[in-house]
């Protein structure tokens, strides 16, 4: 259960993570070109996801960060509940995972690949809960606030909509908190929508371990509020 469940939690992490290099604290005047403040564009974002009671996304990695999950596609509720797929890296290789994250039990597919195995959510939610991701004080909505010196860089497309480029430092005591393990500050970029505000895309730098080089995680957001229903699989 160890090698699956790591992986999810390390998910969950990213999520937290990136969305945490996000958020706003000293006002930016003069962006210039009609670029909005960081701080006014990350405190409209935080409103937008305060209300979400679902989310999806893709997860692709850049370099070699220090981290197992190399891909991956989630959907995730409010509740907790989750369902997906996950590209793990173990002993140099990598393997696909399915996943279905349901009331009291986990779903998951082993490398044997014989079908679906379950074990209890507890073993998750000790190390992680994953309900904090939507949580309105504690997850994406809580630390798109508290990151430092936010920098309106550029107005971009992301998947065909504009958006605004922000980067900002999310201090490491703030995260620390939904992030196990987490022993430095998280510097990154977001792209916000500029229609309404909500998160469409994060990368964020993963420090390296061990001396090795540094590597990022690339979140892209696809659907919001979405009438997700997961259940386990037959």
């Amino acid at each position: 259960m160890s090698w699956i469940r790591g992986p999810i939690i390390a998910v969950l992490a990213c999520l937290v993570a990136l969305t945490g290099c996000s958020g706003g604290s000293d006002p930016e005047p003069g962006n210039g070109a009609g670029l909005p403040s960081g701080e006014q564009t990350l405190q409209q974002s935080a409103a937008a996801m305060r209300a979400l009671r679902s989310i999806a996304f893709t997860i692709a990695t850049e370099g070699q960060p220090n981290i197992a999950v190399r891909g991956g596609d989630v959907k995730l509720l409010r509740s907790g509940d989750a369902q997906g797929s996950l590209q793990i890296q173990q002993a140099g290789l990598t393997v696909e995972t399915d996943f279905v994250l349901v009331g009291d039990t986990v779903y998951y597919k082993g490398l044997t690949g014989a079908g679906y195995q379950k074990a209890p959510r507890s073993q998750i939610v000790a190390l992680y809960d994953p309900s904090a991701v939507l949580d309105p004080e504690r997850g994406l909505a809580k630390l798109l606030t508290v990151a430092r010196s936010p920098k309106t860089e550029a107005r971009e497309k992301v998947g065909g909509k504009d958006a605004y480029k922000v980067r900002a430092t999310v201090p490491r005591e703030t995260a620390a908190a939904l992030i196990p393990g987490l022993t430095t500050d998280l510097t990154g970029h977001v792209w916000v929508s500029a229609a309404d505000h909500r998160l469409l895309k994060m990368r964020g730098v993963v420090p390296p371990a061990g001396g090795g080089q540094e590597g990022a995680v690339v979140l892209t957001f696809t659907e919001f509020d979405s009438a997700y229903t997961f259940k386990p699989p037959v």
